[in-house]
């Protein structure tokens, strides 16, 4: 009993001394400090990087990551910050003599890759990205045919934060439409030093002659020009190694399986006319690849299964007949038949594996594989690889009519 006074006291002096032993933030740094990234862009110039920086404006009413709404304000929703490094790093460092707010990367929703830097090398960016503690490798990466940098300049109508408009249009197009998939920076270094050693990046472009870069240019129903996305480019190794057309991506997302939900315009009388009349939204689909050695090459055979809705229909025709479902399934799949050929003569002839054969061919026979990866021959295997695909279509239900309306004027 006589003890607790003491103990009450050692009590109280050890409360104090246990606080040294709580973590604190060592690196915090308030928010007024800092300039929230939505967007980078990089290019090649003279010899060095050039990077320019989309940061939000915290004077303009669009502070808020993923703000959205119509309407102009006297100040712009978002500032850009263009420099130039030996280093990106260095490019990074030179924004402070610009700008009163250090650069902060942590909510970064995309980045643009300029041809120019494309065709000279992206394994230095890509490092960076995943190396830098506040950098994003879930950012979505595309790429310029032009200057990278003045893509960040153009303001958007829909959304305030360009760079989350950007996000919302690759994600949107990726689930409705599948001509391009959405590829995050991740994604890209996954691919780029995967057996195909090949990756493709969805084109960002503006439609018209200039730049819209100021609040009061917005306040129209129709901008002259607008961000939107173009064709797919093809990176082998590190560098740029040509373009895919909006067709030709649209058939490597057939083989690639990269197909989530696509509208196919196809002639609905094909016998008679190759006029796209008739347009078939494909619901559901599937790809599979087997690759078999046959003798001194590889074919792949590739079968595409899938299913949907008839929209549109311009020819006369009763759609209760099942002869006329069959010659429109038929229709259907001779297009994308077309559509996956035509991708694949223009990857044969870039010599890029973007479709991802080789990791196939390693996975089905390992033992071929080490003999191709010893002799580093893969490119020529690639080019004597032939193609054999096919596609089964079922056209499930046609809409809320079983007569075109042509059919019914036709009376």
């Amino acid at each position: 009993m006589m003890n607790k006074p003491g103990n009450l006291l050692r009590l109280l002096l050890t409360f104090p001394l246990l606080t040294l032993l709580l973590s604190g933030c060592w690196d915090d740094r308030e928010l007024n400090e800092l300039g929230i990234t939505s967007g980078s862009a990089y290019d090649w110039e003279d010899n060095q990087w050039k990077a320019t920086y989309q940061v939000i404006n915290p004077s303009s009413g669009a502070s808020g990551m993923g703000s959205s709404g119509g309407g102009s304000t006297s100040s712009p929703p978002f500032l850009t910050f263009t420099v130039k490094g030996r280093t990106i790093m260095e490019a990074i460092e030179r924004t402070n003599l610009t700008s009163t707010r250090e650069m902060f990367f942590s909510h970064s929703r995309i980045a643009v890759i300029g041809e120019s830097l494309a065709r000279h090398g992206i394994n230095q960016l890509i490092d960076i990205f995943l190396r830098k503690q506040d950098a994003r490798e879930t950012v979505y990466v595309f790429i310029s045919e032009g200057e990278a940098g003045v893509i960040l300049d153009q303001l958007m109508q829909m959304t305030k934060n360009q760079g989350a408009g950007i996000q919302l249009m690759i994600e949107q197009e990726s689930r409705l439409l599948s001509y391009y998939p959405g590829i995050r920076l991740y994604e890209l270094a996954m691919a780029l030093s995967s057996e195909s050693k090949c990756a493709v990046l969805p084109e960002i472009l503006l439609t018209g002659p200039r730049t819209m870069d100021e609040t009061s240019e917005t306040a129209v129903t129709d901008l002259p020009s607008r961000l939107a996305l173009g064709r797919l480019g093809v990176i082998k190794g590190d560098t740029f190694a040509g373009w895919l057309s909006q067709k030709q991506a649209f058939g490597l997302s057939f083989l690639t399986d990269n197909i989530d939900s696509a509208t196919i315009a196809f002639p609905s009388r094909p016998a008679t006319s190759d006029k796209l009349d008739a347009s078939f939204i494909l619901q559901n689909s599937a790809t599979t690849v087997h690759p078999v050695w046959d003798k001194d090459h590889y074919v792949m055979e590739v079968n595409v299964k899938g299913s949907g809705v008839l929209t549109e229909l311009g020819s006369v025709m009763d759609l209760n007949d099942r002869k006329a479902i069959s010659e429109m399934e038929a229709s259907l799949e001779q297009r994308v038949l077309e559509l996956m050929n035509n991708a694949w003569a223009e990857v044969k002839r870039l010599g890029a594996d973007v479709t991802g054969f080789a990791v196939r061919v390693h996975r089905s026979d390992p033992k071929r594989w080490k003999q191709i990866e010893k002799a580093k021959s893969w490119d020529s295997v690639f080019q004597e690889i032939e193609l054999r695909p096919q596609v089964s279509i079922e056209m499930e239900r046609t809409g809320l009519s079983n007569k075109s309306f042509k059919s019914v004027q036709q009376k």
